[in-house]
């Protein structure tokens, strides 16, 4: 008898509110997914850093008592120094001989530091002699794109994403702020673990590490340590896959979590408030419509559903406007601010996507509450008339 209540009429006939509605939705879609960019643009740049750089390299400072040294067994400091020595070189030769193990020495190491969007990481990076250098650079899967090798000292090796990030360049100083006008970059490196390499200048260094080149079967250094007959203990500083792995999602991928979830939730309670208010308005501005359908047949199941397909029409429109916008900025945030700083960014995170449209969703969920009453209450014309 009767056809469906049509969700586009009302749509068409308030053009002004529907579409102040529907740009607030996509503008809140839009600036949710793009904080949500931004701050995992941090955490793909650091990625690279905490857990790909550690299967390939590890830095170990270990304490005499861990190699087996007791101050008290020698008569001198020299005596003392040359058991932490030997011992030490024992170590690093039985290290060469473990398998997944391709070299490692004893060797300075300079700090470098890489700016995210959010928060900063420092790591350290070997200086070796001129023929060491080609060596590291041919494990860590580096290639020189510009420049050249490093012929004297003081001369570093920079990934392409490091020099942008720190906004240096050929012929300039590594990290002056730090280490002065000691090193200079005299060339380029393009690979996937931000490597850095050089060679000393003197004594200029940020410690002294048992640099150890690895793979990534073999890189948690405390099980390598221990299958050469040493036990480690807290007082060791040992930097490898295991304990930049810890460190990632401590302070990376936990705290961003936390951050962009507090966000979120803060963002929908507010847009639900307005979205809530702008709603019960329309119904009330309405209540003559749905009585008039009531009246002429329709149920109040007809009503609901009208409304309903309405309020799925809104939203539909804003996700689809919101996603295209957000779209847009988020290529043009990548090519103008991202790669300049030397980011590592990708766009489409479904997990964070799918939370953003549960959160919308539950901001239906929560319109349903004076739609019922508002259906609830509807009269006929002539319980109006009454």
């Amino acid at each position: 008898m009767k056809s469906k209540l049509s969700a586009l009429k009302f749509v068409r006939n308030n053009k002004k509110q529907v579409w102040v509605m529907i740009i607030a939705l996509a503008l809140t879609f839009m600036t949710m997914y793009i904080i949500n960019f931004l701050f995992l643009t941090t955490e793909e740049s650091f990625k690279a850093l905490f857990l790909e750089q550690p299967k390939r390299v590890a830095y170990l400072d270990l304490t005499p008592d861990t190699m087996g040294v007791n101050k008290e067994a020698y008569a001198s400091n020299d005596e003392y120094n040359s058991a932490i020595n030997k011992a030490r070189d024992k170590i690093i030769a039985d290290m060469k001989k473990h398998e997944g193990i391709s070299d490692a020495v004893l060797t300075q190491a300079l700090y470098a530091h890489y700016q995210g969007i959010i928060g900063e990481v420092g790591y350290d990076f070997p200086l070796l002699s001129k023929e060491q250098v080609p060596e590291f650079v041919n494990h860590m899967d580096a290639k020189l794109i510009d420049g050249r090798m490093p012929e004297g000292d003081g001369e570093i090796l920079v990934d392409e994403k490091v020099l942008k990030n720190q906004k240096m360049e050929i012929g300039g100083y590594f990290n002056e702020s730090a280490f002065g006008q000691n090193f200079k970059v005299v060339g380029v490196l393009e690979s996937e673990y931000m490597t850095c390499v050089g060679t000393p200048m003197g004594y200029t260094n940020s410690g002294w590490y048992i640099v150890v080149l690895c793979n990534e079967e073999n890189a948690d250094m405390t099980k390598v340590l221990h299958d050469i007959g040493i036990t480690t203990s807290e007082y060791d500083t040992i930097y490898d896959s295991v304990d930049w792995s810890d460190m990632y999602k401590e302070m990376v991928t936990e705290q961003l979590d936390a951050a962009l979830l507090a966000i979120l939730i803060v963002v929908i309670i507010f847009l639900a408030i307005s979205i809530l208010v702008a709603y019960i308005s329309f119904m009330r501005s309405r209540v003559n419509e749905y009585c008039l359908y009531t009246s002429i047949g329709f149920g109040r199941k007809d009503v609901y559903g009208m409304i309903l397909r309405e309020i799925l029409i809104i939203f539909g429109i804003s996700i689809i406007l919101g996603s295209v916008v957000t779209v847009i900025i988020m290529f043009s945030l990548g090519n103008s601010v991202l790669e300049p700083m030397g980011l590592i960014y990708k766009y489409f995170y479904p997990e964070h996507l799918l939370r953003i449209l549960a959160a919308f969703a539950a901001i239906i969920g929560v319109l349903q509450i004076p739609i019922s009453v508002t259906i609830n209450n509807i009269k006929t014309i002539d319980m109006i008339e009454e």
